[in-house]
């Protein structure tokens, strides 16, 4: 494993959130090509879309991080292994112990603390302000995907806690209110969690 094989990660997570972000914009502010109610669907299929971006990244730096040392792993299941396994072991040893289906940002921690150690494990650098926002959009996600009482309940609860609002509101309406701002803030904290971990590279 090189230096470049985790930067390639970034790079593409990065240009995918910085292209989202001018595709975006420019939906947002058409006047005449683009509806209204059409910036609503787009918007809340974008959210869906950003989540299995950020969990493809995960999966990728997870995988790519345990392949450059996996003593803390070795040490925990008291093994004698290799520091260096070949990555499709890796990925084996990842899949095999559960699904990548995470919940959020501290439970991506708590799996990267348990494989790996602390100076190739870049999720520990994510700032808690970056991790709040990146959990709001996966309740946004977990109600468009669902649109079950329990996620519209988390959800509400979410708007009243972060932004103060009594009153429920559909995905795509509260994303583009404000010009999209909140959701550009969004995309922003995905691509801020990136470069925060970028940060351990040597």
């Amino acid at each position: 494993m090189r230096k470049a094989d985790l930067e390639k990660n970034h790079d593409w997570f990065e240009e995918d959130m910085a292209w989202l972000t001018y595709y975006l914009g420019r939906m947002i502010t058409a006047r005449r090509v683009v509806r209204a109610t059409d910036k609503i669907e787009i918007v809340e299929s974008s959210i869906i879309r950003i989540c299995a971006l950020w969990e493809a990244f995960v999966e990728e730096e997870l995988i790519d991080c345990l392949n450059l040392d996996c003593s803390k792993f070795s040490e925990q299941l008291k093994l004698d292994l290799p520091k260096h396994l070949n990555r499709s072991l890796c990925e084996a040893i990842l899949i095999g112990h559960r699904y990548l289906d995470f919940k959020s940002v501290d439970d991506i921690k708590s799996l990267a603390r348990k494989f790996l150690a602390d100076d190739v494990n870049p999720f520990r650098l994510i700032k808690a302000p970056t991790a709040k926002k990146i959990d709001e959009v996966y309740t946004i996600r977990n109600y468009l995907s669902h649109y079950g009482g329990h996620a519209r309940r988390r959800l509400q609860r979410m708007y009243n806690e972060s932004y103060h609002l009594k009153k429920f509101r559909q995905p795509g309406d509260f994303l583009l209110s404000y010009q999209g701002k909140r959701l550009v803030a969004y995309i922003d904290a995905f691509l801020a969690a990136s470069k925060q971990m970028r940060s351990l590279l040597p």
